[in-house]
């Protein structure tokens, strides 16, 4: 006998949009001319990774577009319809051999509830050799992780992210990236935090100009 099964899931919901080569290609282009010139992030984020620079001044407003529907669209499927989302900072990692992104969550100082996300630019073509364990590989992985161990629970999902793969998660998911070997290849990622604010709050005059959706 054959039972019908409709799986029902409790807890953080992560989303995976898949992104047209085009909208990669135009942000690695606008990147790759104006890498040298951007502000570097690296005393405020968490990465041991040496070039990671902060984006605003890149993203036009069609890009910035894009990215605000992913984050409603996020909103829209967990049901919770009275959060607007806000777009906040932005930011990209070129991360090489040996350097590493350990466990974190993201934080914003104007709102506790809110959006981040990960879009991959650019795959190494390999990630070298594992130390062990190849069956099971991690290196370059991205993996998120519930913080508990329920033994009937799923408390961890290890991703190999290929381009054009865009992540959208809360920020109190914790994540973290392994390191790689073997390659002079860069694996490039774009983090995009996004603040989800109440009607009321956005209302307050000073903060109506600053929060404003482009």
């Amino acid at each position: 006998m054959q039972l019908k099964i409709d799986p029902y899931f409790v807890g953080t919901i992560i989303l995976k949009f898949n992104m047209p080569k085009q909208f990669v290609d135009e942000i690695n282009k606008l990147y790759d001319e104006k890498s040298e010139k951007l502000e570097d992030r690296n005393n405020e984020l968490a990465g041991k990774i040496a070039k990671e620079k902060n984006c605003d001044e890149i993203m036009t407003e069609s890009l910035r577009q894009t990215f605000l529907n992913c984050f409603k669209q996020y909103i829209t499927h967990i049901q919770k319809p009275n959060y607007i989302p806000v777009l906040d900072n932005v930011w990209i990692n070129d991360m090489k051999a040996n350097e590493y992104n350990p466990f974190h969550f993201h934080m914003s100082p104007m709102s506790d509830v809110g959006l981040s996300s990960v879009l991959m630019l650019n795959r190494p073509s390999t990630y070298g050799k594992e130390v062990s364990r190849p069956d099971t590989p991690s290196n370059g992985w991205l993996e998120f992780t519930g913080g508990n161990s329920d033994p009937l629970s799923i408390s961890q999902v290890k991703l190999d992210a290929q381009v054009g793969d865009l992540f959208v998660f809360p920020y109190t998911l914790l994540h973290g990236v392994y390191p790689f070997n073997g390659t002079d290849e860069i694996r490039r990622t774009l983090s995009y935090n996004c603040n989800l604010m109440k009607p009321g709050f956005l209302m307050k005059p000073k903060l109506e100009k600053k929060y404003e959706n482009k």
